[in-house]
């Protein structure tokens, strides 16, 4: 008889543990959903800034100079 009350305990003390396990697992997937949420809006208002700023002119450095050009002053 005292067999079977054990048995019994078991299941409970069982999901007890899953029931704690999960709710751990809830709140580091929480974290990970807010921290995505952050990158996420992050990345959309680089991108709109990115949009706005002026075009880049970009010089050859490596190009030698015309020789029958004038010095500039």
């Amino acid at each position: 008889m005292r067999v079977m009350q054990k048995n019994s305990r078991w299941p409970r003390q069982l999901l007890k543990r899953v029931d704690k396990v999960a709710a751990d697992l809830n709140v580091v997937l929480l974290i990970f959903a807010v921290g995505l949420a952050t990158l996420d809006f992050t990345f959309l208002v680089t991108q709109k800034v990115v949009e706005r700023l002026p075009q880049v002119t970009r010089l050859d450095v490596t190009a030698t100079p015309d020789p029958s050009a004038p010095a500039p002053r």
